[in-house]
């Protein structure tokens, strides 16, 4: 009952500051997208609305406010690929299967899209991006320990799945949330902020495991890659990678090692699950070679998946196959576009050589990047593209892209610099006499 009363009060005290000030309704928006309070709370009361209100009073400040500022420097290629993305995916509902299940989605759609767009434009500091990420990481921290905490009491929830997720999309959302956690953990100036940081990390951690999901444990080593690669090898640094390593291995129990070895087994030692993703996926491919500029619609798949021997209502395992069934071959092309392009210009800003000044930025470019990297892969092996988090991830992304100009390069040993162009000899023109 108390978590009844402090989600609604948090949403009525949130909605009305949003209409004075939208970045204090996107922050409650977006934690209550990563907190999911009907999965946690939902026995004490009906939360299913209770983002809506604060959605709709954010958007009407938006709007008040002039839409925000719309110079968004390096990060508008990401903006007008996401925004391409939705426009075509709008196109491909149009002529569906079937219209009335692509435009439920594309209101589902919406509702990560809008506030996006909002947030690019409303997050104007590196203190805002910040906030954002600790709103993330904290409330999916929170959920990790809610799913610690029942598996001690002897339920294992995090194998069932959170809050309409299975397992496999619950597992997901908690790769894609660990890049960042790290990211605030590394850049972190306070001890208390180290402290929460790293509950949040072990927490995410072990309900990863708990998940029993073979996509999301290949997420989590493309994460460890990223991270190892970007991050500065000082020994805090490493130490702290190594820890997280540790703390995986030390809690994989021999029934999570035996699902998790067959990740990686060859054709003949396939399990019928792996099997059956790549029949869905040829599946996906014929489709779109059928239908290459709009496939079937979005949210469509299932729809035509009996068609093709499968049952109704069949998920095609793989946000990007999947997308290109629904969305045809532009619709998936501007989504990894998206995603990519995050990615490509967030790199030099985490590729920079730290300073006390800029460790903050150097951290948080690298836990974003880990963080995509991360669902980019492991989505090969779920239907996920309406994962939230990914999308919030990368709106922080374009924050730090339009408040940090690209290091200066520095010329070659032996270059000669010059700081003026070279004089020119003037020649006057004398009429003969």
């Amino acid at each position: 009952m108390k978590g009844l009363i402090l989600i609604y009060g948090v949403a009525g005290l949130g909605s009305l500051a949003a209409l004075r000030s939208p970045m204090i309704g996107l922050f409650i928006y977006v934690g209550f997208a990563v907190l999911r309070p009907q999965g946690i709370w939902g026995w004490a009361g009906d939360l299913s609305g209770v983002s809506l209100y604060v959605g709709i009073a954010t958007l009407i400040g938006w709007v008040l406010q002039g839409f925000g500022k719309t110079q968004l420097g390096r990060g508008k290629s990401v903006v007008i690929a996401l925004g391409f993305f939705f426009v075509w995916a709008a196109i491909s509902a149009y002529q569906a299967t079937n219209t009335d299940v692509a435009y439920d989605s594309l209101i589902t759609m919406a509702k990560f899209v809008m506030p996006f767009f909002i947030g690019v434009t409303v997050l104007e500091t590196e203190e805002h991006s910040r906030w954002m990420l600790w709103v993330i990481v904290l409330a999916q921290g929170y959920v990790g320990f809610e799913m610690n905490l029942a598996y001690l009491k002897g339920y294992n929830l995090a194998g069932e799945g959170f809050a309409g997720m299975d397992n496999n999309c619950f597992g997901v959302a908690l790769v894609s949330t660990v890049g960042p956690a790290l990211a605030l953990v590394m850049g972190a100036k306070k001890w208390w902020e180290r402290l929460l940081g790293t509950a949040a990390v072990l927490l995410m951690l072990h309900t990863i495991l708990l998940t029993f999901s073979r996509g999301a444990l290949v997420g989590l080593l493309v994460v460890g890659l990223t991270a190892f690669v970007l991050m500065p090898k000082r020994p805090k640094y490493i130490a702290a990678l190594a820890l997280a390593l540790i703390v995986a291995i030390r809690f994989t129990g021999p029934q999570l090692a035996e699902r998790y070895s067959s990740t990686f087994a060859s054709s003949d030692e396939r399990d019928s699950s792996s099997e059956s993703r790549i029949d869905l996926w040829r599946d996906c491919f014929d489709i779109a070679l059928g239908r290459p500029l709009f496939g079937v619609g979005p949210a469509n798949f299932p729809v035509v998946a009996k068609e093709r021997g499968w049952t109704e209502g069949k998920q095609a395992h793989s946000v990007w196959m999947q997308t290109l069934a629904e969305n045809g071959f532009p619709g998936v092309a501007a989504l990894f576009i998206f995603f990519s392009l995050t990615v490509i210009k967030l790199w030099p800003l985490a590729r920079m050589k730290q300073t006390p000044e800029n460790r903050y930025t150097v951290a948080v470019a690298t836990g974003i990047i880990t963080s995509i990297a991360g669902f980019m892969v492991a989505g090969q092996f779920v239907s996920l593209a309406g994962l939230e988090i990914p999308y919030y991830t990368a709106m922080v992304g374009v924050v730090l892209l339009k408040t940090h100009k690209l290091p200066a390069a520095q010329p070659a040993t032996g270059q000669i610099v010059r700081t003026t162009s070279p004089a020119r000899p003037r020649f006057a023109l004398h009429s003969a006499r």
